[in-house]
């Protein structure tokens, strides 16, 4: 966990052989250490030889430079020079080699290194060209991020740099943290958070319209409400009904069962609720009733009030179905999600919170054809960063005939500091980090961002995905009320009026073939 990032090395061998100053600039270890004094004796034992390597250069890097000649007879210097001077600050063309894939909006490779572009490969070309190097990128398509094993080895972006066949390693790397025990990471150039790209919302069925003026928990207690009422009404009625005290206004059959009770209490509780008048020949006005009867009526009132202004609501403001807009609206979804590659869940896959271990459990690294043919079935998801000026980083897969089926979530998954990521204890990492705040403070890297998602994405798709629009970019205009709009109150009103005439006929087939009449709610 240790860096030696500022380490000068100093090297008095003792007894040194013949061919140890060749063996020694032969080491493959010292193309990346810049300050290095080796003491070396030469034929007379009171003079030393003070050497390094040139380690600038577009070529041997590695070859021997004599710096100075110490004197141990006189305790002096033959030239008096620096002996770890400053080989960073002009490298001389030393080649910086940049492991990088075309990912916008972060690094565009082009040509040369005037073709480059993205917020990420602009900063490493300029790091390059200040300090006088030579910037080449180290491209590998296939295995994209890639990944590090145990044993120093590797595959991908973060292969090429923890095998050294790169210097510094960029496009869209976090701050992991297995990354860190075997490579530096830098300053943060810009935030970034990981949402996903779901499907859109569907319109709510239209003939539940009534059914959308309370949520689902509000009808239950209303529902359970109006039942302990009609219970307890009743229960009222049949006690004064039994008990010899009490006189109602009404005279009620002879041994009349509970059953009667009970169905004057659903004439009474309900006939308000569906705003009908009750006779007052039907309410029993005793004390303990009226306290009843009065709360019924306050809260019928309230229950009318309500359901008609939100019915009105609904009706203005268009109801939409299994929408996800946040992290536990995707982890109860169940949806199928992915990229190209497992580098998109790398800072949570060891989350143990449960939300995140089911979406986790539902993401697939497939490929783009693959992905390309998901975005067309509208059952899967797609993660995509959200970044700064309201920008977005969208795959490829991602088109302008397939965008309208999605919606980006409100919500990001988690966000992260994209950085650039180099060998570990590379000399270059103190000069990319002051670069890299110098660039941030000046707003460069926000320029250059913004720069290649104008030149590179798709304007069309970005503009979808920031206002949810269709893919012409045209905003959906307000509609005129039509039918469709009102066809589930009047299928509402269409089903009373059947269930009504139907109770109506067999009400009058009752009484005509001489049975006990019964009393219907209409």
């Amino acid at each position: 966990m240790e860096r030696f990032n500022k380490r000068k090395f100093l090297i008095v061998p003792q007894n040194p052989s013949k061919n140890f100053e060749t063996d020694f600039f032969n080491l493959e270890q010292l193309y990346f250490i810049s300050d290095l004094l080796l003491v070396l004796p030469t034929n007379h034992d009171t003079i030393f030889d003070l050497k390094t390597h040139k380690y600038v250069g577009l070529s041997d890097n590695n070859e021997p430079v004599l710096i100075d000649r110490w004197f141990a007879n006189n305790q002096s210097f033959l030239f008096g020079k620096n002996l770890y001077p400053n080989k960073l600050q002009n490298q001389l063309g030393r080649p910086l080699k940049m492991a990088t894939f075309t990912y916008e909006p972060y690094s565009i490779i082009g040509n040369s290194a005037e073709d480059h572009h993205g917020s990420e490969l602009l900063s490493s070309v300029l790091f390059a060209l200040k300090y006088n190097m030579t910037p080449v990128p180290v491209i590998n398509e296939k295995d994209y991020w890639g990944d590090i094993f145990p044993n120093w080895s590797g595959n991908g972006l973060l292969g090429n740099l923890v095998e050294d066949k790169a210097d510094v390693g960029f496009s869209a790397l976090y701050t992991w943290e297995f990354c860190y025990h075997f490579l530096e990471l830098s300053k943060p150039l810009v935030r970034t958070g990981i949402t996903c790209l779901v499907p859109a919302p569907k319109l709510s069925q239209r003939w539940l319209t009534p059914l959308f003026s309370y949520s689902s928990h509000l009808w239950f207690c209303v529902i359970l409400t109006l039942v302990v009422a009609i219970f307890v009404l009743s229960l009222v009625m049949f006690c004064y009904n039994h008990n010899k005290i009490f006189n109602l206004k009404y005279s009620p059959k002879p041994k009349t069962t509970y059953i009667y009770f009970l169905k004057s209490a659903v004439t009474i509780v309900l006939k308000p609720v569906f705003q009908q008048s009750v006779s007052l020949k039907r309410i029993p006005v005793e004390v303990a009733s009226k306290f009843l009867m009065g709360l019924m009526l306050i809260l019928d009132l309230f229950l009318t009030s309500s359901y008609s202004s939100g019915l009105a609501t609904v009706m203005t403001i268009p109801t939409y179905e299994n929408a996800i807009n946040t992290v536990e609206d995707l982890a109860n979804s169940g949806l199928d999600w992915g990229a190209t590659q497992d580098a998109w869940i790398m800072s949570i896959q060891h989350t143990e919170e449960p939300n995140y271990i089911k979406i986790v459990s539902k993401f697939h690294p497939i490929s783009e054809e693959e992905l390309l043919k998901f975005s067309k079935s509208g059952q899967f998801g797609f993660s995509i960063e959200r970044l700064p000026s309201e920008n977005y980083a969208i795959g490829n897969y991602i088109t302008e005939d397939t965008i309208d089926n999605f919606h980006v979530m409100k919500e990001d998954l988690y966000w992260e500091q994209c950085v650039m990521m180099l060998r570990k204890n590379s000399v270059l990492l103190p000069a990319l980090d002051l670069f890299i705040l110098k660039m941030f403070e000046a707003g460069l890297i926000s320029h250059w961002q913004n720069e290649a998602v104008d030149l590179y994405m798709n304007a069309k798709v970005q503009k979808a995905v920031k206002f949810y629009k269709s893919n012409k970019g045209q905003e959906k205009k307000a509609e005129k009320l039509q039918w469709s709009h009102v066809e589930g109150p009047f299928a509402l009103l269409l089903i009373g009026y059947i269930v009504s005439i139907t109770f109506f006929i067999l009400e009058l087939t009752i009484m005509k073939t001489g049975e006990k009449q019964f009393e219907f709610i209409m």
